[in-house]
């Protein structure tokens, strides 16, 4: 596995590795603490998430336009602090209204941190390194949220009250060591204060949609497979978890490996037109997969295509967004991967389920025209400039 050079890319693994960890914590326990703790209803606990979900999907580029006027670093380090302060007061909320604001201020900040934070890893690593780098830290992600995850684990065993609070308050202590860690951090991009262009620059804009819509293939493993898994497939339901933990472990593996040739947009357009192929690979197997076996395939070339997608994502927002822009643009580029929070768990559902092995190969083909969409429109965008 390829390690970051000592200094700043070090250390901006070290944040996010700090960062994965916390929210890992928080994404075990927080539907169980906010529905047996704090005692709201999961109706309300849903409508919460998804007006949080919508003001972050606008609330994107604005923030990426703010990076670029004032600094990435300096917004980055903002938003920590607010997300220090949402999840200090997380474990208090008992009416809904302050729960929504909650909510909201910490959806907005987290879509902020996910573009600032790109952008700012785009000019430390330089053009590059800066795919290497983020390949880097998404496999970094992964170990964070399993150690998390395995920390919130003896906590939801004990079931005490006191034991959740307890771990959303390590989550907010891991957004004030993140502020202390950027302190030490070079100062990034010089700040812009010209208008933003990325609204007009529809090249981009139409990448920034195609890739959304492909990325509704995440709910694949997390929500379709799950339950085709229990209702439809027959194979025992302890291979769910164990699937799961399969995907992760390989991420880990390769993310780095799926990387190279991405540098350029060329050639991540090349990796995504791959990752269509193994989607649709990966869908007609769990379409005819009645078997562990038959399972454990499907889920390898799964995250093949995962990885190959992920490493040319990042290679197209990366290189499709002017060196001094690189905040607002990146904003839009994370503005349009929310798609999957509306569009994914309901699309891939009812096509999986409500279809059958037909629905499978449907969606199979459905995501490799995206792949294939997706990467001419990026080799357009780029011959363009």
């Amino acid at each position: 596995m390829w390690v970051p050079p000592a200094g700043p890319l070090r250390r901006l693994a070290f944040l996010v590795l700090v960062d994965s960890v916390g929210t890992g914590l928080f994404l075990t326990v927080s539907a169980l603490f906010l529905t047996r703790v704090a005692g709201f209803s999961v109706p309300k606990v849903a409508l919460g998430l998804s007006l949080a979900g919508f003001v972050a999907l606008v609330a994107a580029i604005p923030l990426g336009v703010c990076g670029d006027r004032f600094g990435a670093r300096r917004m980055w380090t903002v938003l920590l602090v607010v997300l220090a302060g949402a999840f200090a007061v997380y474990p208090f909320v008992r009416s809904f209204p302050v729960l929504l604001v909650v909510m909201v201020v910490v959806a907005v900040a987290e879509v902020g941190v996910s573009a600032l934070r790109s952008a700012y890893l785009a000019h430390v690593a330089g053009p590059d390194l800066r795919v290497r780098a983020r390949a880097f830290n998404q496999a970094v992600t992964n170990v964070g949220f399993v150690v998390g995850a395995a920390g919130a684990g003896v906590v939801l065993q004990l079931d005490a009250p006191a034991g959740y609070v307890a771990l959303l308050l390590v989550n907010s202590a891991s957004f004030v060591v993140g502020v202390f860690v950027l302190a030490t951090m070079p100062p990034g991009a010089p700040p812009r204060r010209d208008r933003t262009i990325v609204l007009t620059d529809r090249r981009y804009l139409l990448v920034c949609v195609l890739n959304g819509l492909l990325m509704t293939y995440v709910a694949l493993p997390t929500v379709a497979l799950p339950l085709w898994i229990v209702h439809r497939a027959g194979a025992p339901a302890w291979t769910v978890g164990a699937l799961m933990v399969l995907n992760t472990v390989l991420v880990v593996l390769w993310q780095v490996r799926a990387s190279r040739g991405s540098e350029t947009v060329p050639g991540a357009a090349r990796a995504i037109r791959r990752s269509g192929w193994a989607l649709l690979a990966a869908c007609v197997v769990f379409a005819v997969s009645g078997h562990v076996v038959a399972l454990v395939i499907g889920v390898v070339v799964l995250t093949a295509a995962e990885v190959l997608h992920a490493a040319g994502s990042w290679g197209v927002s990366f290189g499709l967004a002017p060196e001094d822009r690189q905040s607002q643009y990146l904003g839009a580029f994370t503005m349009g991967t929310r798609i999957y929070d509306t569009v994914g768990p309901g699309l891939v559902t009812a096509m999986t389920l409500g279809a059958g092995p037909l629905g499978w190969v449907a969606l199979g083909v459905l995501y490799l025209v995206l792949a294939l969409s997706l990467s001419r429109a990026s080799n357009r965008a780029v011959s363009w400039r």
